[in-house]
């Protein structure tokens, strides 16, 4: 909790300020924007597995087609220096996915904490699962590209637990890591897939495009359910966060995210990142909160319906088709 200097009036995060010269400084927005999965953050950082340079069942997957068409990949028209850079970029993703998987599983505790329609633990138990295969894809492509093993440790826990009954904090970490970062993530990757080349790469793009667009739409699904359990006050606290993400997206400039890795191989350049993210931000993630937080509250004794998100996120998809 932050205070002012009097002490009178607490503050409770995580949301930004709401001017630039309010005195509640200390509290601060956390939060996010991934395009490799949801993040787990303990304390405001990230928090992800140390790679392993062995033998593991994480650097390989189950999927025969997959496994077939990464073996007869052909990466020899690559400098080396390129095939390093995408191994470490690919082990990289692979972390990242590998992270999602807890935080998927924090998020079914948040959910049962705070009594959660079953609809929503189901979506995220799915989502979960959905993470280790990404995982697995992702490392089994760093290993290829490595010419050894890449796979995991064991992911440090610590803290990652602490604050699990929040229905606003638990709400406002969703918006920015799930309906704005899964949102960004399901159109980035389908991007990326129409790029790539290798079979393998492509087939791995598309399945986790496919999978964060589902992930998005719980995301959606549950800031609307949170929203209407938590009354106005909620309602205007996510209002302020989804503005303040949105401009954070908005102001962002090009730089860092793609690097000079050719496309072909799985991530875009930093530019077509930029273009893509701000297309985003105005054909689908403004609509689609704007008619969130407007929303007219649905009755009390109304069932909860997975499909809910679906209206919401009916942007997204025809996005994505085109």
């Amino acid at each position: 909790m932050c205070y002012r200097e009097d002490l009178t009036d607490a503050i409770e995060g995580p949301y930004a300020n709401r001017d630039a010269s309010a005195p509640e400084s200390c509290c601060y927005f956390v939060g996010v924007i991934s395009c490799e999965g949801r993040p787990l953050l303990v304390r405001g950082e990230p928090r992800v597995a140390p790679l392993a340079r062995a033998p593991s069942a994480w650097s390989q997957t189950d999927v025969r087609r997959f496994e077939r068409a990464l073996a007869d990949t052909d990466l020899g028209e690559l400098a080396p220096a390129e095939r390093r850079e995408l191994a470490r970029r690919w082990a990289e993703r692979g972390q990242n996915e590998h992270a999602s998987v807890a935080s998927f599983g924090r998020f079914a505790l948040g959910l049962m904490a705070i009594g959660a329609p079953p609809q929503l633990l189901e979506a995220a138990h799915r989502a979960a699962i959905d993470e280790v295969r990404h995982a697995r894809l992702a490392l089994a492509i760093a290993s290829a590209y490595a010419g050894e093993p890449v796979g995991v440790g064991p992911l440090p826990l610590g803290g990652a637990l602490d604050d699990l009954a929040s229905l606003e904090a638990l709400t406002l970490a969703t918006v920015v890591e799930g309906c704005i970062g899964e949102t960004l993530s399901a159109i980035e990757a389908e991007v990326a897939a129409q790029a790539a080349q290798p079979p393998a790469v492509r087939m791995a793009l598309l399945s986790i495009a496919r999978d964060e667009a589902r992930h998005a739409e719980l995301a959606w699904a549950f800031v609307r359910w949170a929203v209407a359990a938590g009354g106005a006050g909620l309602r205007a606290r996510v209002a302020a966060a989804f503005a303040r993400a949105l401009d954070q997206v908005a102001a962002e400039a090009p730089g860092g995210a793609g690097g000079e890795l050719p496309a072909s191989h799985g991530f875009l350049s930093a530019d077509e990142l930029h273009r893509l993210r701000q297309q985003a931000l105005t054909d689908v993630l403004r609509p689609a909160a704007a008619a969130l937080v407007g929303a007219r509250p649905p009755s009390a004794d109304r069932e909860f319906s997975g499909a809910s998100g679906n209206v919401i996120l009916s942007a997204t998809t025809a996005y994505l088709s085109t």
